[in-house]
């Protein structure tokens, strides 16, 4: 009786040809599968930045094409966006560059004078290795925003990428919402439909709406920066405007991090005094700036929270650099549109119907 009970245990851990193709087959899958990502990642990116675009400047065709159909509408509102866009890049970054130049070059100075001073904030400074990280800081600045010496003749070789994305996105912007409505259209489910198209597009209005309101918040604060640097006589005003202009996307600590090239000149350059002022200043602003702004934004379009940009936009950043940053975040921004609308009409479906 155990001999038997022993066989048929040894028969049942014997596996079947389905089984080890099955395993064998969904082992070559995956390594198609991930071979076909990497080399298809470009392209993709390519594409999905242009969803993002035309996803952003589609309420602007909308309202032009009330007067002109919406194929001129579309040309008419990307040859502006494009004019504007290329001509602000094109008189800022030589100036963005000298400031990142000088800014290369002073930094270190101040991280220097910081360190040599005979205070706590001198001891600080030595055990933080502030000389050092700063130089690295800067450089990485230097490579990441202007792209070095090489600025030229990268952008000469990327420019077959911005005339693909320019295509994709006037192709999306011209026939993106025949495409979403089609594609909703292939569900044979009438209530399924109603249900999505009630889901979806709330939730990329929404989205939206926190990419453009925070965009414009972080540009005035950016702008902000720069011109107190400018009244302090600071080194690279434009630079440290830019720096944190940037950050200040990144919602809570964005403010305070983004600042810290302002607090560190002003130190080394004016006084400790001046930056307890400017620290003060900026802690107050930030506290405001979640307080009030941030739930302020959320309450007209949807709630972004901590962790999500955070995680998001260094993984973006550490694997497209800040064109993955900035187009990480907003898919992420959308998917939380999507969770918010999805959890509210989940509430509204179980309220009881009254009377």
């Amino acid at each position: 009786m155990a001999g038997s009970t022993g066989t048929v245990e040894r028969r049942s851990l014997r596996l079947s040809w389905t089984g080890a193709l099955t395993i064998v087959g969904t082992i070559v899958g995956l390594i198609v599968l991930h071979r076909v990502f990497v080399a298809a990642h470009r392209p993709l990116s390519w594409a999905a930045a242009a969803v993002v675009a035309a996803v952003l400047l589609d309420p602007a065709v909308d309202r032009l094409a009330v007067w002109v159909r919406r194929g001129p509408a579309v040309l008419l509102t990307f040859v502006a966006v494009g004019a504007v866009g290329f001509g602000t890049t094109y008189l800022v970054f030589d100036e963005v560059q000298q400031a990142v130049d000088r800014l290369e070059t002073v930094a270190p100075d101040a991280a220097l004078v910081v360190e040599e001073r005979g205070d706590r904030l001198g001891e600080l400074a030595q055990d933080f290795s502030l000389g050092e990280r700063v130089t690295d800081f800067v450089a990485a600045l230097d490579d990441r925003v202007t792209g070095s010496d090489d600025v030229l003749r990268s952008t000469a070789g990327t420019a077959p990428t911005y005339l693909v994305c320019a295509i994709l996105t006037i192709f999306l912007m011209t026939y993106g919402p025949r495409i979403a409505r089609s594609a909703l259209d292939q569900d044979p489910d009438e209530a399924r439909r109603a249900r999505v198209a009630s889901i979806v597009g709330p939730a990329v209005s929404r989205a939206r709406s926190v990419i453009v309101q925070t965009t414009g918040c972080s540009v005035l604060f950016g702008l902000a920066v720069a011109g107190v640097a400018s009244l302090l006589g600071l080194p690279a005003p434009s630079a440290i405007g830019f720096a944190a202009g940037v950050f200040s996307l990144l919602p809570h600590v964005g403010l305070v991090v983004g600042t810290v090239p302002l607090l560190l000149l002003t130190v080394g350059f004016r006084s400790g005094t001046a930056a307890i002022v400017l620290t003060g200043a900026i802690l107050a602003l930030q506290a405001a700036d979640s307080a009030f702004l941030r739930p302020l934004i959320a309450s007209r379009t949807v709630a972004v929270g901590l962790f999500v940009p955070w995680v998001v936009a260094l993984l973006g950043y550490s694997i497209y650099g800040i064109g993955g940053a900035a187009y990480g975040l907003a898919y992420a921004v959308t998917g939380l549109a999507i969770l918010d609308r999805l959890e509210r009409a989940n509430e509204q479906r179980a309220e009881p119907v009254s009377g």
